[in-house]
């Protein structure tokens, strides 16, 4: 099989985000911009990848340290055949053809990709770009074909004629060459232009002037070519990756009532048969298992949820585990680092903090477990508070298999409540309850004849 490389060139200033971040580290779909076209260039069989910054851009340096790609740094701003010619010594050595995508064009698909290389091979061309038509080709260079149809140049539209900026059929900025033939290629390119930039475009024009194959590889729809320029673009970018996503997960299966109005991640797994109820967000690299229920408004990040689980309205499952056949919510806050057991039930207004409910344990309404190990079938209830924090360190609540827990309980932890154990409605627990026993803690209670009467008559 021949061989691939790409260059994903991301070195742009991004002046036009009005953002201190790199334009490129934007979040789409729960993960940066320019992871999508690296996995794209990966997708159709690239290797290596090499993705071209810029000076100033530290932040992507840093985030790509753990992307398995190579980096080329674009000393000065002098346009994307200078930015290309960065990546050489990456491909001094390589023999095979080169895909240069745009690190700000996050939804080419791998497939398009292979295609087009595919193309290129069959019609042994040197050069290859793909290209779209648009009804308002605003700044996207003009494709220009002889009467036969062939290419003859492309031309960016700030050079172009009047004639030229009538033409639909447009750059995609995505271009395919042989290795040497490019970067040989890419030292007669000059800067005479009203930007003074070298433009990856004009190997186009020098194909032409050798004789050489250039292909126009016309792909549709436009909209897998967008470029991200401003929050505006990244907007259109993320409602049709959302549409991707959401069309993915119901072909497998999932069945999500209202696709326009869920936001699902793209690294978020879901199984069969579970139903999404519109406005759910499932961020990062949530799971949710086969045959669950995630009802409106429920947010999960990070979130692992087995089958058969119901997480009701309004929910927020973060970093967190809950097991199948678990109900959580509505209105449930689950912080990171808790587990809700198989066939436990957390209910409305319960937050869980670094707390584990074990098998059947129940915490139904207005109730705070943090640093708790809760044991299975045990019960706490309404109003119930483990008192963790002393304003330096965090203790530990653990509560025994089959306890019943009385409302409006206050643990002052560390403390342990045995199995079987019985505490009383209203008790301030400050020590170890035994096993099997009845815990209080109340003051006597205290009954004023008449004091009601008296306190009027003497208004």
């Amino acid at each position: 099989m021949a061989r691939v490389a790409a260059v994903v060139l991301a070195a742009g200033k991004s002046t036009r985000m009005k953002s201190k971040r790199s334009k490129v580290l934007h979040s789409l779909a729960g993960r940066p911009v320019v992871s999508y076209p690296i996995d794209a260039a990966r997708g159709a069989g690239a290797r290596p990848v090499i993705v071209v910054r810029g000076p100033n851009q530290d932040d992507l340096g840093d985030y790509l340290k753990g992307q398995r790609v190579k980096v080329a740094l674009q000393d000065r701003p002098l346009g994307t055949a200078h930015a290309l010619q960065s990546a050489w010594r990456h491909l001094k050595n390589f023999s095979g053809h080169v895909l240069i995508l745009c690190g700000d064009a996050p939804l080419v698909r791998a497939c398009t990709l292979s295609s087009f290389v595919r193309e290129i091979r069959q019609r042994r061309a040197v050069l290859g770009v793909i290209t779209m038509s648009m009804p308002t080709p605003g700044a996207y260079g003009r494709v220009v074909r002889d009467l036969d149809g062939h290419l003859i140049r492309v031309v960016e539209a700030k050079e172009a004629t009047e004639e030229e900026l009538g033409i639909r059929e447009v750059n995609s900025g995505i271009i395919c060459a042989e290795c040497s033939w490019l970067f040989k290629t890419l030292k007669r390119i000059k800067s005479d232009n009203t930007k003074g930039e070298y433009y990856l475009t004009d190997l186009v024009g020098c194909a032409i002037k050798e004789g050489v194959e250039a292909y126009a590889h016309r792909s549709d729809p436009p909209e897998e070519f967008l470029g991200i320029n401003t929050r505006v673009d990244l907007a259109r970018a993320a409602e049709i990756m959302r549409r991707r996503i959401n069309e993915e997960h119901m072909l497998n299966g999932v069945g999500i009532l209202d696709h326009r109005h869920t936001n699902v991640d793209a690294d978020v797994r879901i199984g069969e048969d579970t139903t999404v109820m519109p406005y759910a967000f499932l961020l990062g690299k949530t799971k949710v298992g086969a045959d669950c229920v995630i009802e409106n408004g429920v947010v999960l990040r990070n979130a692992s949820v087995g089958d058969g689980a119901h997480i009701k309205a309004y929910s927020v499952v973060e970093d967190s585990l809950v097991a199948p056949e678990a109900t959580v919510g509505p209105f449930a806050r689950i912080r990171p680092g808790s587990k809700v057991g198989r066939d436990a039930r957390v209910g409305n207004f319960v937050e869980l903090k670094k707390c584990e409910l074990k098998e059947g344990a129940k915490a139904n309404h207005l109730t705070y477990l943090g640093d708790a190990t809760v044991g299975a079938r045990a019960n706490v209830g309404c109003g119930t508070i483990t008192c963790n924090y002393d304003g330096v360190r965090k203790y530990q609540t653990v509560i025994g298999e089959g306890a019943f827990i009385g409302s409006d309980t206050q643990f002052i932890a560390p403390v342990r409540i045995g199995k079987g154990a019985t505490i009383g409605a209203g008790s301030t627990i400050t020590r170890d309850v035994p096993a099997d026993a009845l815990a209080l803690s109340r003051v006597d209670q205290k009954v004023v004849k008449g004091w009601t009467a008296r306190r009027k008559k003497g208004r």
